[in-house]
């Protein structure tokens, strides 16, 4: 029982941080793209960079991950 949830564990892991990769690669390109904004643009991107979706995509993938690593812990527990 013990090994099928490390298994659950990793596996999870794993998606998550390819999850994690998949986000900062499509940061990173948006990064690129405005590269040579003025003042006034960065200022509009901080600001939407706050509303943005990935913050959301990211929070999202943490948050599922750490439920199931709290239930696997509580189900070994028990």
């Amino acid at each position: 029982m013990f090994t099928v949830f490390i298994v659950i564990a990793i596996i999870l892991s794993i998606i998550a941080l390819i999850a994690t990769i998949y986000v900062g690669k499509d940061i990173n390109k948006t990064i690129a793209e405005r590269e040579s904004d003025t003042p006034e643009d960065e200022l509009a991107r901080s600001r939407e960079y706050e509303k943005a979706p990935n913050l959301r995509a990211l929070s999202i993938i943490y948050i599922i991950t750490f439920v199931i690593t709290i239930a696997l812990v509580v189900i070994y527990i028990l």
